[in-house]
């Protein structure tokens, strides 16, 4: 409250932290019976930095670490740093009275929650250390902070095995503008150097073109000329074609190694209704999360608006046979054959080093807020969630984000050998070139045959002019 005692000037802020003792704080003077002056020019929260070293009873999930030693964990470690940061500035500790197994997730039948949400709605605990997704069910029932962590997320399967063949890798190198302008000069060149050759050769103008367009092709094909012209103007003509089609030829060869020894990896899907309409894959989700709670909740309106989540559902195991942690989840997908893991982008980055597989991600374009919660209108809500605001603004809240907790792999990078899939491409137009020259000669040698066998039949044999010089036929 704002008390004015009698016949006193200064109005004073009485307020009290945990009930037992009262405060005061002046906030302004009254001058000359006609106005106020301020004497602070700080805000309600800047003013109230003290919470006395108020005991918030806390809970928290068991495979999440808020301790700051533990640096396996992005998560855990950035929330660890948060609440030291919060119990410095704002002066309060947290007392740890459970771990859970899940966040939570409401039973309608019972009307109650689970997990993490049940401790706090129930009253046994003020303050939750997880990562709790923002949810307008939860949003009823408890208070959240601001959100620290702001992820999509992403459908994680198995990485395939086998590499897609880059079939028109050949093409690819190069965008289409590259491949038309390349083409152009091939065209245009000809015909240029027909006109440069007109006046100094009395030759058909068609035979110079159809010449020199074999000329140029050479060329481009790293081939050389028969004979070097003579001329000043030619020389540089060809020169310059020269010097092009080797530049060309070089940035071509670079990048087509590169890009067809590349593994890319062929997914069976690339989005959440792809993988929907494959329906051969099986969905997890962490159990007692956020994302099990909003699929299965929509699922049972049975209507056409949650369609999709009905979908979902069909696809999901069952709730018994999904993990109870991160890693859990991870070593599903590694272990079992198609099975697809719906989880923050964050959060998996938080076990990355911890994966004994490789994954391959899609995206499901749906971004989540993370947030600790507090009890229903605790009185401390408001006062960490302005302190957490100033982490934004003065670059807290960057710092402990950019930071790398990560563990770092000691072991070195290995590159993999070329696999006979990468060139399979390669392979395929070495032995359709072959196919084609040797169907070419045949053909060639059928036409030769037959028009010898025509040639012999116009024309007399040598027996026959040595008859007919004999008797002077």
């Amino acid at each position: 409250m704002m008390v004015l005692c009698h016949k006193e000037a200064i109005l004073r802020e009485w307020y009290s932290v945990k009930g037992e003792t009262v405060k005061m704080f002046d906030l302004a003077e009254w001058k000359d019976e006609k106005e106020f002056i301020p004497l602070t020019n700080l805000s309600l929260y800047d003013r109230r930095t003290d919470m006395e070293g108020v005991v918030l009873r806390a809970v928290t999930v068991k495979d999440l670490s808020t301790s700051t030693q533990f640096a396996g964990n992005y998560v855990a470690t950035m929330y660890g740093k948060v609440l030291e940061e919060l119990t410095h500035s704002l002066n309060f500790t947290l007392k740890m009275i459970s771990q859970m197994d899940e966040h939570g997730v409401w039973n309608s039948q019972t009307r109650t929650w689970s997990g993490v949400m049940g401790e706090i709605v129930s009253g046994r605990a003020d303050f939750a250390i997880a990562d709790m997704s923002m949810t307008s069910l939860r949003v009823r029932y408890v208070d959240f902070t601001l959100p620290l962590i702001i992820s999509r997320t992403s459908l994680y399967i198995k990485e395939p095995k086998i590499c897609g063949v880059k079939w028109l890798g050949y093409f690819q190198t190069f965008n289409s503008r590259t491949w038309v302008t390349i083409i152009t000069l091939i065209a245009i060149a000809p015909f240029l150097l027909s006109f440069m050759k007109m006046y100094r050769e009395s030759r058909n103008i068609m035979d110079l073109i159809s010449e020199n367009l074999l000329c140029i092709w050479g060329i481009f094909c790293q081939q050389a000329l028969i004979e070097f012209p003579k001329s000043s103007s030619l020389r540089i003509a060809y020169f310059t074609i020269f010097l092009t089609a080797v530049l060309i030829s070089a940035h071509y060869s670079a990048a087509l190694v590169s890009f067809l020894t590349s593994c890319i990896r062929v997914l069976p899907f690339q989005t959440i209704d792809e993988f929907i309409d494959d329906g051969t894959y099986k969905l997890i989700v962490p159990r007692g999360s956020s994302d099990y709670d909003i699929v299965s909740f929509q699922a049972k309106q049975q209507s056409s608006k949650w369609f999709f989540s009905v979908k979902l559902m069909k696809l999901m195991k069952d709730e018994s046979e999904l993990p109870r942690n991160l890693i859990d989840g991870f070593t599903q997908v590694c272990n079992e054959r198609k099975v697809a893991y719906m989880v923050l982008s964050s959060l998996k980055k938080s076990v990355e080093m911890k994966i004994p597989c490789k994954i391959s991600s899609i995206s499901t374009e749906r971004i989540d807020n993370l947030g600790m919660i507090l009890s229903k209108g605790n009185p401390y809500t408001n006062v960490i969630n302005y302190h957490l605001q100033k982490f934004f603004v003065n670059g807290i809240m960057t710092r402990l984000r950019d930071t790398k907790f990560l563990a770092q792999s000691n072991e070195g990078k290995t590159y993999k050998p070329v696999r006979i899939i990468n060139i399979a491409p390669i392979l395929a137009f070495l032995c359709g070139g072959i196919i084609i020259s040797i169907a070419v000669l045949l053909l060639e040698k059928i036409l030769y045959r037959s028009r010898t066998k025509k040639l012999r039949v116009s024309y007399p044999s040598k027996k026959d002019i040595l008859f007919i010089k004999k008797y002077n036929y």
